[in-house]
């Protein structure tokens, strides 16, 4: 067997969820086929944002969840239910789509759905106390940072956290910009 197939063997297969999978090199020019300005951070923010996507399945896949059920999870206070409407405003998506995704994990036992104290029409959803075990063994893997990341002076990574927060609250309050005419 020659070197460098005994190396191709020993990496990990290509995620089709990959910047590769879909076409583009983690060192391919930005989105705009332009080379990349001076100053990308923005640029740079997105692609590591949507480049997670693999991430966040394969962490999923861990706990035997669709990525959409790892979200709920998530999304669920175990101290609070919460009504199935508020819950398919909080995963941006039509009540008809949070049926299916909570006839599973009701199935799985990890919630539940009770009727309203004030109106029995309502269907509130409460996690169970398996629910909470496998929630927090969820949030518990997503606090494990990558290696490059971990690798970083401290000072560093407490820097990018304050300047990301301050990103994520500055998009919370913003107006939405303009949509683009062409």
């Amino acid at each position: 067997m020659d070197d460098h197939r005994a190396d191709r063997d020993r990496s990990p297969p290509e995620s089709p969820n990959s910047l590769e999978g879909l076409g583009r090199s983690a060192s391919a020019p930005p989105l705009s086929g332009a080379p990349p300005p001076a100053d990308d951070c923005w640029e740079a923010l997105i692609e590591f944002s949507l480049s997670r996507r693999a991430w966040w399945i394969e962490i999923c896949e861990a706990f035997d969840l669709t990525p959409m059920q790892g979200h709920t999870l998530r999304s669920l206070d175990p101290e609070r239910p919460v009504a199935m409407s508020v819950l398919a405003d909080l995963l941006i998506c039509d009540a008809s789509n949070v049926t299916g995704i909570v006839d599973k994990l009701e199935s799985r036992g990890l919630i539940v759905r009770q009727s309203a104290e004030n109106d029995r029409r309502i269907k509130m959803l409460a996690v169970t106390p398996k629910g909470s075990e496998l929630r927090e063994r969820l949030n518990a893997r997503l606090l494990v940072a990558p290696a490059a990341i971990a690798a970083m002076p401290v000072e560093f990574r407490v820097q990018v956290s304050r300047m990301l927060r301050a990103i994520v609250s500055e998009q919370a309050t913003a107006k939405p910009p303009p949509p683009v005419k062409e």
